[in-house]
Formats: structure tokens, C-alpha cells, sequence
């Protein structure tokens, strides 16, 4: 049986877990909103099914919570975020601003999120791209894509499927597992921001083949099982 929340009762219940793990409420923030959004967006495996990876992979010190981010601007379009084996929606969140100056200026950039925990949906991120009044696009290592339209607050996942514009173009790899053996975490992942006033994003909106995802009004199914995982991992 699964219980019903709201956002705000994801994002307070992600905090607690993340504090409860020992980690910083001001990153603890950040990733409990990123959790959430992504909850609510039905991705399950970069909500709290991502929640009880990364909580996990803390306690087999292979991510390390209070990791020091790098930003560099290699050129005038691209930012490199360097995660420092942290989570990747904090990093993330660091350097989201570059990429808005950036796209805002050039019309069009690209953030590479590199030596982060896997970043997921990048719902966060997409969205305070999207209230900025920019369009984005995201992808991960393995393939997967969402996309954001400007001023909207609902991710989409891009169709993956065997005829797929991505499925040609990218080669995939297994998602990230929780083992507690290898290394510090490496995701990577890619992220373009987009300025409507200065290209033809709406018309390149339009022609990617996005799923049609609606946020369920009567609220967000969770599993007290995997709550329960989660408090005890």
C-alpha cells in the first residue's frame, strides 16, 4: 500500500532522511528539492529510489556530502562543473548561474556535470531554468533525456525508445548502482540552456519527441516501504 504526500511533505521528508544521514541541511535542502520534483514528475529512480542510493553510497564513503564544487568557462558557451565526488544536484546548483549568464548572452550553452553522484532528472536544476525563461534539455551518461518548456514548472522525458533521435546518437551504459565496492562517485551528465529571445527554442521544443507527462493533482504515491528502507539504510 503507498501513501499520498504533496510536494511539500516530499521535500520535508527527503531533508529529514538526508539530515538523519548526517548530512548539512543547506545540501540537504538542495537535494531534497531536487528529489521531490522529480517524484512528482513520476521518475521514480531519480526520486527517493535515487534518495536510498545516495544515502547508501555516504555511508560506504563513496560520496562525499560536503564536496568542494569547481566551475570553469572553458569557452564563452560552455561551463565545466566539477562535482568533487558530491551530490550532483549541489553542484548542480552551483553552477546554474554560469549557464543562464551564458545562454542569455551566446543564446544557447552547455553545463558537463563531471565526478558527481548521478544527478538523475536534473529537476531542480531544469526548472529554475525554465522560471528563468529559458528552455532546457538534459542527458545522461546511459541516454536517458528530459526537456523543459520556458516558464514551466513540468519536466518531460524525451521518448527513448529503439527509434530515438538519442538512442542513435548515444551509447549506453548502466545506471549507477549502490555497491559498496569502487570508488568515489563520477557520474557525468550534460545539461543545455536555451534563450528563446535569441534562437527558435519554442519551434526546436516542438519538434522533440516528448512524452506527455501531467502532475497528478490528487498527490504523489510513495511507498512506506522504501521510506522505511531509506531511515534504515
Amino acid at each position: 500500500m503507498e501513501n499520498i504526500y504533496d510536494l511539500s511533505d516530499l521535500e520535508m521528508l527527503a531533508r529529514d532522511c538526508l539530515t538523519r544521514a548526517g548530512v548539512r541541511d543547506v545540501t540537504a535542502r538542495i537535494v531534497a528539492h531536487d528529489v521531490a520534483l522529480a517524484e512528482a514528475t513520476g521518475d521514480s529512480e531519480s526520486g527517493f529510489a535515487a534518495l536510498l542510493r545516495d544515502i547508501r553510497l555516504i555511508r560506504y564513503g563513496r560520496l562525499y556530502p560536503d564536496a568542494e564544487v569547481q566551475i570553469s568557462t572553458p569557452a564563452p558557451a560552455i561551463v565545466r562543473v566539477n562535482g568533487g565526488h558530491g551530490f550532483g544536484a549541489v553542484a548542480l546548483g552551483r553552477g546554474v548561474a554560469s549557464l543562464i549568464g551564458a545562454a542569455r548572452t551566446q543564446g544557447m550553452a552547455m553545463l558537463h556535470l563531471t565526478r558527481a553522484s548521478d544527478p538523475g532528472a536534473m529537476a531542480g536544476t531544469m526548472t529554475e531554468l525554465a522560471m528563468a525563461g529559458l528552455a532546457a534539455l538534459s542527458v545522461r551518461t546511459h541516454g536517458q533525456a528530459f526537456a523543459i518548456r520556458p516558464g514551466n514548472q513540468q519536466i518531460a522525458p524525451l521518448d527513448g525508445g529503439a527509434h530515438g533521435m538519442l538512442s542513435a546518437l548515444l551509447s549506453l551504459t548502466p545506471p549507477p548502482t549502490d555497491s559498496p565496492l569502487g570508488g568515489p562517485v563520477t557520474q557525468s551528465a550534460w545539461l543545455m540552456a536555451i534563450d528563446p529571445a535569441l534562437t527558435a527554442a519554442e519551434e526546436l521544443m516542438a519538434q522533440l519527441p516528448v512524452l506527455d507527462v501531467m502532475p497528478n493533482s490528487g498527490g504523489i504515491a510513495l511507498a512506506p516501504e522504501l521510506l522505511a528502507q531509506i531511515v534504515n539504510a
